[in-house]
C-alpha cells in the first residue's frame, strides 16, 4: 500500500495536468498519471482519512467537545456523528476483536 504522501502526489499530478488542459492555448502533453490512477488513489485517500476520523472524534470528546460541535465540524447531524463513531467501534470489536470500552465512554 502506498503511503499517504504517494497517494496525494498521484492525485496532485493528475489534477495539475487536468487543470492545465482547460487553459486556452496551453499544450498540456501526456499526463504523468492517468485519470484511473488518480481515481484509485483518491479513493484510497478517502478511505484512510475516513478510517482515521473516529480517532479525532474520540480525542475531541476527550478534550471536552460536544457531539453538537463534532457534528457541525463533520457536516453531519449529532445522531449521524454518534452513529458513525459507534459503527467504527462496532467493527473494531467484531472484526478485530479489540476492547473498545474506553472509546465507548465518550458516546
Amino acid at each position: 500500500m502506498p503511503n499517504l504522501a504517494a497517494l496525494l502526489d498521484t492525485w496532485q499530478q493528475w489534477n495539475a495536468h487536468h487543470v492545465m488542459t482547460d487553459v486556452p492555448g496551453h499544450e498540456a502533453g501526456e499526463p504523468a498519471v492517468s485519470a484511473l490512477d488518480a481515481l484509485r488513489d483518491s479513493r484510497e485517500l478517502v478511505e484512510l482519512l475516513t478510517g482515521w476520523q473516529w480517532q479525532a472524534a474520540y480525542a475531541a470528546r476527550r478534550d471536552g467537545s460536544s457531539w453538537e460541535q463534532i457534528a457541525a465540524t463533520t457536516g453531519t447531524t449529532v445522531e449521524q456523528a454518534r452513529a458513525d463513531y459507534a459503527a467504527v467501534l462496532d467493527r473494531q470489536e467484531q472484526v478485530l476483536g479489540r476492547d473498545v470500552s474506553t472509546h465507548r465512554e465518550v458516546l
